[in-house]
């Protein structure tokens, strides 16, 4: 007995690790397919010294490539220039296998200028929208004629809400759109290249480096909320190795110190992690001098994507930034009240046109609108054309009863006649008046009901409502006029089907 209740405690254990396994084994290949037959995303990252695709599908990085070029020669062209660089960016895609007409793309925030303002210190206007631009064109530095506005709210949970803001060149934004179209490459979404990063590094505390040859950004992330995001140009050429370090710590301690006395109460933990990012974040040399001269550690990179071992991932920050905007990353932000930086910077003239939500809300209203009148405009034209029927034969017999009067010489056969007549008429009578009672009802009730059939002794028709507590209530209120005798017997799925064929006796006429 006791070798066989093992045997059974065997095969149970068994049959789970089995099941456990196929589960596992089904995720798995689950995934791979996802990893290969997921959409595919090429992103752009341009910048004054080079430019770099990377191409991602199912969330895996699959290819990257990277071209140089003299400094100034992609970033505030002239228009004369510009299909030079949409022309370099297409002999990229060719040479390295990475075709799309469509891409995401970033811009420097050298050309841009990004506030964060909080719910309390916006002016009383209608909307949210009317209150937080009214503010940015006050503190945005470019004329208006010369910039793009742009706004998101970065969190709307418990407290006050807080809002970005951001404005970008007119110039620089419109010489980088017309560069990729002129080759047939159509950028649906532009990004700050601040905003990609915050994406790659994906922490709720963070400091972000990003060092190019010809510029650097100085990132503070805090709670999730980029408080401070700012580009500085210059030109490492002409600095030591030192020097530069020296100038980077110097800004980035700077940078720290602005928000620092904004947050008085609130200052930046020292050991908030620093993340170095850029074409210049592979110089060690330069790396170790600057994290010597820095309070806060330095942590890798650990951006949530599959990707090569060999992919040089702080160079392609930006690129994996812009690849996860299709991604969901933490998912506790939401809950605390925080939303993703999803702004898209692509101003709308160069967005393909689909139909405002206003615009569908009307088109909806008007389409129910018809939608629900439709019916009353079946059910009035049924009514009218049945009682134009019954007309024409009231006019035969009408018709017949005269010949029949001059017909009949006798008093009896006169009478019998005209008691023919009658019977006739208030048969006719109650056929129109059961007629108009059923269509009546049906059309309280939003009932559509077909062709009627009326002998005299019957009625039948079919008839379909929206639901079945409607069909309900008109089979009731059949009932309750007093035309038909009752029970009416209800058709089969009774009572919870929503029309079918309906057969009624019509009330002896007194």
């Amino acid at each position: 007995m006791a070798e066989k209740k093992e045997v059974t405690e065997t095969q149970g254990v068994l049959a789970l690790d089995l099941g456990t396994a196929v589960r596992k084994l089904m995720g798995a290949i689950g995934r791979k397919v996802g990893k290969w037959a997921g959409e595919k995303v090429v992103t752009l990252d341009i910048d004054s010294t080079g430019i770099r695709l990377l191409e991602t599908r199912g969330g895996v990085v699959r290819r990257w490539a990277d071209a140089s070029f003299e400094p100034g020669k992609a970033e505030g062209e002239a228009a004369s220039d510009e299909l030079a660089l949409g022309t370099l960016v297409k002999r990229l895609m060719a040479s390295s296998g990475i075709k799309a007409g469509k891409v995401i793309a970033s811009l420097s925030g050298l050309y841009s200028a990004s506030r964060i303002l909080s719910e309390s210190h916006l002016p009383p206007a209608p909307t949210t929208e009317e209150a937080v631009l009214e503010v940015a064109k006050a503190i945005m530095p470019l004329p208006e004629d010369k910039r793009y506005l742009f706004w998101q709210t970065v969190r709307a949970g418990e407290g006050e809400r807080l809002f970005l803001t951001i404005g970008v060149a007119r110039d620089v934004m419109d010489n980088e759109v017309r560069a990729l179209k002129a080759v047939g490459i159509s950028p649906q979404v532009v990004e700050l290249k601040a905003m990609a990063l915050i994406r790659t590094v994906d922490k709720e505390q963070a400091l972000i480096l990003n060092i190019e040859p010809s510029s650097f950004d100085v990132i503070v992330v805090v709670n999730s909320v980029p408080e401070i995001m700012h580009t500085v140009a210059w030109r490492q050429d002409d600095l030591t190795v030192e020097e530069a370090a020296e100038h980077l710590a110097v800004t980035l301690e700077t940078t720290v110190d602005f928000y620092n006395s904004r947050h008085l109460e609130t200052p930046l933990d020292p050991a908030t992690p620093l993340f170095i990012t850029g074409q210049m974040s592979i110089n060690l040399d330069l790396v170790e001098k600057l994290q010597a001269g820095l309070v806060y550690p330095v942590e890798p990179l650990a951006p949530p994507l599959e990707y090569p071992a060999y992919l040089p991932i702080s160079q392609y920050a930006v690129n994996i930034g812009l690849a996860l905007r299709k991604t969901s990353l933490s998912q506790n932000k939401g809950e605390s009240g925080l939303l993703p930086l999803d702004i898209n910077l692509l101003p709308d003239i160069y967005r393909p046109w689909r139909p405002q939500a206003k615009q569908l809300f009307s088109v909806g209203i008007i389409l129910a609108g018809l939608a629900l009148m439709f019916p009353l405009f079946q059910v009035t034209g049924e009514v009218m054309a049945e009682t134009s029927s019954l007309q024409v034969k009231l006019n035969v017999l009408n018709t017949q009863l005269e010949l029949k009067k001059a017909a009949i010489k006798d008093h009896e056969p006169l009478q019998k006649a005209i008691g023919e007549f009658h019977t006739i008429v208030d048969r006719k009578g109650s056929i129109t008046e059961d007629a108009m009672v059923i269509m009546g009802e049906a059309e309280k009730l939003g009932v559509q009901v077909g062709t009627i059939t009326h002998d005299g002794k019957s009625v039948s028709f079919s008839c379909q409502a929206d639901n079945y507590v409607s069909f309900r209530e008109y089979l009731t209120a059949l009932g309750a006029s007093g035309r038909f005798t009752t029970p009416i017997p209800p058709p089969e799925g009774y009572p919870y089907t929503t029309g079918g064929k309906i057969e009624l006796e019509p009330q002896a006429v007194e």
